[in-house]
């Protein structure tokens, strides 16, 4: 088991570090009031969409999920993807996208990939399995390659995995995915939990939310003074 410590001081020497443009990760002040830019008493035009990958739609990854859009839903427009309610196949590898800049499969990505697109902020959820992702969030995020070309460029995301100890490379992989479509990367949240329900147990996680409610704000916020 990764002790839980280990993981917090990781993401705190993460976050320590100044802005890094080359990782396209964002520095920000956890646990501090957010300041500066636009008063965020009303809805503003972003759009944050949440993508959750488990099997079950009240799993713990999809809890801290919804936890995290219902804080935002006052201040901002978002929206809520369950990919298991989608119908999606893998990448086959065919490589017609790099001929013709879109995929040749015919599923439920071709409503997707706009939403991704309009997107300010983008929120991926998902369990941990065999120490990678669980199979739905990988296929999901293999389908978007045709995307990695600057499209998604000075956007935003982060992330919530859980898992029952060990997470292996999941928080990794997630992290990589945002920078290789060029994004900017908020630390996300690592809960421990098995059974669903369980993640409630789990007061750091919960308390990694809020932060990240706060960080995804600071993130906007920004964004409106340009």
């Amino acid at each position: 088991m990764i002790p839980r410590s280990s993981v917090s001081e990781g993401r705190e020497q993460q976050m320590g570090k100044t802005t890094l443009p080359d990782m396209r990760r964002i520095h920000t002040s956890r646990g501090q009031p957010v300041t500066g830019g636009k008063s965020l008493s009303h809805k503003t035009s972003r759009f944050i969409l949440g993508v959750a990958g488990s099997a079950r739609k009240q799993g713990n990854s999809a809890t801290l999920l919804h936890r995290l859009l219902d804080a935002l839903h006052a201040e901002y427009r978002t929206e809520l993807l369950y990919l298991a309610d989608l119908n999606l196949h893998p990448c086959d590898g065919c490589h017609s996208c790099e001929t013709n800049g879109t995929c040749r499969i015919t599923d439920d990505m071709l409503t997707i990939n706009p939403k991704l697109l309009k997107a300010d902020m983008i929120l991926l959820a998902a369990p941990a399995y065999m120490g990678g992702l669980a199979s739905r969030m990988q296929m999901f995020m293999e389908r978007t390659w045709p995307l990695r070309k600057g499209q998604m460029a000075d956007k935003a995301g982060s992330y919530i995995v859980t898992g029952r100890r060990r997470i292996g490379m999941a928080t990794g992989v997630m992290e990589e995915y945002f920078m290789r479509l060029g994004m900017i990367v908020i630390p996300g949240v690592v809960g421990y939990a098995f059974k669903p329900g369980e993640i409630k147990q789990d007061q750091e996680a919960l308390d990694q939310t809020e932060k990240l409610v706060m960080d995804c704000r600071h993130y906007l916020s920004l964004m409106a003074e340009k």
